[in-house]
């Protein structure tokens, strides 16, 4: 299963995630991962690393991310809004990790507890799929155990101010965070060089460098992801799913499920049940 990350509800949550991959993307959330078994490929930013069991990520907002599994893994993905993170609300937004990747054995015991504890809080055993919203006390609870594991984890990160970003650092990030908030949309290079006020083919080269695919595949991977949702958690009919994906055909739609996916959309839906 993999969380799309971009819609949030809640203020936290946390999930068991096999075989986690998801393309380049940002949001506003603080995002620790803890891998369980296994190893898996992560991005942030610049940054690239391949973290194994017991290593763990730590991605603060509006930085670029993404996973991809050259293996069969396991991880537990912890995602929280800043409004939990008590005094290291300015640090999360003033600053980012020069370091985001933190081996095994430079972890402290109780990060991993902390992680132990706000897993048993916000997954109990007899909870359905559906969780409702969390009681306040609930909510406390998590942000002292968000809190700590902010205080454990944060010193090892290495800080560094965020107007120390590059000037293409910062167009990917325009980037990304435009076609985040726009990929139900027709959308063309052309249409978001426009908007960004950008010459095209500087776009294109930003895009090719720092996202590592064609552009059409990247929207079409993200559309993919929303309709993996819409799939999972509602009834809607596969000819409205992929409407409200932002595929222009139930054809392109098909094809692209089934190169990703390796099965038809029918197949998925069945399979869930």
């Amino acid at each position: 299963m993999n969380p799309f990350y971009e819609n949030k509800e809640r203020a936290i949550q946390i999930s068991e995630v096999d075989n986690l991959e998801f393309p380049e993307h940002l949001h506003s959330h603080v995002e620790i991962l803890f891998v369980q078994e296994g190893c898996i490929d992560v991005q942030v930013m610049q940054q690239q690393g391949r973290l194994a069991c017991g290593d763990c990520a730590v991605i603060f907002p509006q930085q670029i991310h993404s996973y991809r599994s050259p293996v069969r893994n396991r991880s537990r993905l912890l995602i929280f809004h800043g409004s939990l993170a008590g005094s290291h609300l300015q640090t999360i937004q003033k600053y980012s990790p020069s370091v985001s990747f933190l081996p095994r054995h430079t972890i402290p015991q109780d990060a991993v507890l902390a992680m132990e504890r706000l897993h048993a809080i916000l997954c109990p055993a007899d909870a359905s799929n559906l969780l409702p919203p969390l009681a306040s006390a609930d909510l406390s609870l998590c942000a002292a155990w968000v809190q700590l594991l902010l205080v454990l984890l944060v010193p090892l990160l290495g800080l560094e101010r965020n107007n120390r970003q590059t000037q293409g650092t910062d167009l990917a990030v325009r980037l990304v965070r435009y076609i985040m908030e726009h990929f139900q949309e027709p959308l063309t290079l052309d249409l978001i060089a426009r908007e960004l006020h950008v010459n095209k083919y500087y776009l294109s080269h930003t895009f090719s460098a720092r996202l590592q695919m064609p552009f059409r595949q990247y929207i079409n991977r993200l559309r993919l992801e929303h309709a993996l949702q819409l799939i999972r958690e509602t009834d809607m009919p596969l000819t409205a799913v992929w409407a409200d994906a932002g595929f222009n055909s139930q054809r392109s739609f098909n094809r692209t499920f089934l190169d990703i996916m390796g099965m038809t959309p029918v197949t998925y839906r069945k399979a869930q049940k």
